[in-house]
């Protein structure tokens, strides 16, 4: 049975977090060991000053650590420990500065720098920078040496600062289970004229991520195994496997797999987590930044951890009027303070030396003028989001939540234990077109029930077409969203014109929504002898009927969102009937005469040669006008004229008539 549910990353406003970590980085180096810092180290490697923790207001925002990586290199005797997700460029601590006497005689020509770039064993450290340049670069040639150190558990001391460093570093500086590199450079003014440069390394994460779905235990940048990985870490949750759920984190590990296609025409993984975080900024933060990268959630419920990735929800349930126990609030939309119709947001651009960068803005045209022509951003951070695509779809996604603005405060009875937050429900009350939600909160009741908040979300906020809501790096163009309270009618409607006196049925047809949120049609039909409007079945997801009538009848038709939104209606009404209908006989015929409906388009005209209607044959020619001349008859020839409306819609009117005349 759910507990009282705090969701991490979705509602953790307000809750404190001790900071993880901290302490000596130094750990590199054993104990009683000693750091040598000398002038030049002084001068290339400026102190960091320490900062406080701070912990974001909400996920994707951190104002204190902009950017998905630090890729400075600091000297600072007491920092915090960092763990790298994925892949990113990283700089870190520099633990250890020396320099020597190089082998051309120059005093202090070698600098020796070990840089501690994660606090775990990663899978491999790649390139290698100094300064903004590669280490591989020609003019470095024969002037750079880089040991890489992955952090394996065992792992021993380096051996060429054992051999050069005189006894500074020494056989128990082995670093176990901390990933760094140890650099030598020779200093020349035309490789280093500004003396030891930054030093930064593009490392490839943790490597020790198990996924339940095979098994296996190795790398991996999908944010829902990263996040598992973080919560059983020891410096992290310190929780077991068994705390997590597992058949909720393989539906989020899919989620992120799932292959979404971009701009460039090629396809991407949904969602990637790429960047370090230090664990000084604290578990909600880490936990936040992760879920951050994946639009998801982590939920504590019953003492276990449910992991979840932004996507379309299965209902999990239908919650009716039967669920109740008390009464139910719906709120139909956010204060002011909490819209926006636009989202700024930054990410981290391998392409831009891993620095932070502006995301192609995202303004909604449409629901800036819902707000009354005022342009409301909310400025975002993606620190371990890598993909202008992927950073993109997080900020179309956290728009299109925003907008959709019903909030149910529904007191439940104890029915609503099955349910926990992030959940998928139906929500269908009386006098309440159904639409989905989300479970965002969740409490137990001392009277003896559960407290639900449910916040309305449809599928559809997760929809993605790159041609048309990506947009190029650089790009700002205002965009337009469709909104999910808001769908079209259909065009027109169409009602089969019947071709005998007497009809059985009537068959209607309408033109289809083109839109990504319809959910089917609502119809509803009037026959003239009664006056309210009839349903027609439930939803409609095809576009005709058949409806059994003997009797003029009107018609209506609108579309349903998949929101619960509706359009206006469509109709098909009957047509005025022709008044004053009169014939009179002419040579070769006779004519006939009244007043013409204003809203039809046509007449029919039946005749018989005695008053018996159901003898009554309709005529090929459909007048326009009245009066109207019926050719063809023989002087002496009788006949009785029944007079029908049609609309433009194809819909019939009553009858008029008979009237009757003789042909001269």
């Amino acid at each position: 049975m759910p507990a009282a549910v705090p969701l991490i990353a979705v509602v953790a406003g307000g809750v404190a977090s001790a900071a993880v970590g901290g302490g000596i980085l130094g750990a590199i180096v054993g104990a009683g060991a000693a750091f040598v810092v000398s002038s030049i180290g002084v001068a290339a490697f400026p102190a960091k000053r320490p900062t406080a923790p701070s912990t974001p207001l909400r996920p994707g925002d951190d104002p204190s650590a902009p950017g998905a990586g630090r890729t400075q290199s600091f000297r600072q005797p007491i920092t915090e420990h960092q763990i790298v997700f994925g892949r990113c460029k990283v700089g870190g601590p520099i633990v250890f500065i020396h320099s020597a006497t190089d082998d051309a005689g120059r005093a202090d020509g070698w600098f020796y720098a070990v840089v501690v770039l994660a606090a775990h064993r990663v899978r491999a450290i790649g390139d290698v920078w100094l300064g903004d340049t590669l280490a591989t670069d020609p003019k470095f040639a024969g002037l750079v040496r880089i040991d890489r150190h992955l952090g394996d558990p065992d792992q021993v001391a380096n051996a060429n600062l054992i051999a050069e460093t005189g006894g500074k570093w020494t056989a128990e500086h082995r670093g176990r289970g901390r990933a760094h590199v140890a650099v030598r450079l020779k200093i020349t003014a035309e490789a280093f004229p500004a003396g030891p440069p930054n030093i930064a390394a593009l490392v490839e994460g943790a490597d020790t991520i198990l996924d339940p779905r095979t098994g296996a235990t190795g790398w991996s940048d999908n944010p829902a195994l990263c996040l598992a990985w973080y919560l059983t870490a020891p410096f992290g949750w310190k929780a077991s496997w068994a705390d997590i759920d597992i058949p909720a984190l393989i539906a989020a590990a899919n989620i992120c797999d799932e292959l979404i296609g971009t701009r460039a025409g090629v396809t991407e993984r949904r969602y990637t987590v790429n960047g370090r975080v230090s664990l000084g900024e604290g578990k909600i933060a880490i936990t936040r930044k992760l879920v951050a990268a994946m639009a998801g959630a982590l939920v504590v419920s019953g003492g276990r951890f449910f992991i979840h990735a932004g996507g379309p929800a299965l209902p999990a349930a239908t919650l009716t009027s039967d669920d109740l126990r008390g009464d139910v609030t719906i709120q139909g939309s956010r204060p002011r303070r909490d819209l926006f119709n636009g989202v700024r947001a930054v990410y981290v651009d391998p392409a831009k030396n891993w620095q932070p960068t502006d995301a192609p803005p995202l303004l909604a045209s449409n629901y800036v003028a819902e707000d009354g022509g005022e342009q409301i951003y909310r400025d975002m951070e993606f620190p371990l989001t890598t993909s202008v695509a992927t950073v993109q779809r997080l900020m179309k996604a956290e728009l299109e939540r925003v907008r959709r603005q019903r909030e149910v405060a529904f007191p439940a009875n104890l029915s609503a234990l099955r349910l926990r937050p992030w959940d998928g429900v139906t929500v269908a009350l009386d006098r309440v077109g159904p639409f989905p939600a989300r479970v965002t909160g969740w409490r137990l009741s001392p009277d003896g029930g559960v407290d639900l908040t449910l916040s309305e979300e449809d599928p559809a906020v997760w929809d993605w077409n790159p041609a048309v809501d990506e947009r190029a790096a650089g790009d700002s163009p205002s965009v337009v969203l469709p909104n999910p309270g808001v769908i079209a009618a259909p065009a027109s409607i169409a009602v089969d014109t019947p071709t005998g006196a007497a009809f059985a049925a009537l068959g209607v047809s309408w033109s289809a929504v083109g839109s990504a949120y319809l959910a089917g049609y609502e119809l509803e039909f009037r026959p003239a002898s009664v006056a309210t409007w009839q349903g027609y079945g439930g939803a409609l997801g095809a576009t005709a009927a058949s409806i059994p009538t003997g009797e003029p009848t009107a018609f209506r038709v609108r579309a349903v969102a998949r929101s619960g939104a509706v359009s206006g209606w469509r109709e098909a009404a009957i047509p005025g009937a022709v008044t004053a209908p009169a014939v009179l006989g002419i040579s070769g015929g006779v004519r006939l005469s009244g007043g013409f409906p204003a809203d039809a388009v046509r007449l029919q005209v039946f005749e018989a040669s005695s008053n018996s209607l159901t003898a009554a044959v309709k005529l090929p020619t459909e007048p326009t006008a009245l009066p109207w001349d019926r050719t063809g008859l023989t002087a002496g020839q009788t006949r009785w004229y029944w007079l029908r409306a049609v609309s433009a819609e194809g819909n019939v009117s009553a009858l008029a008539g008979p009237v009757t005349a003789t042909a001269l």
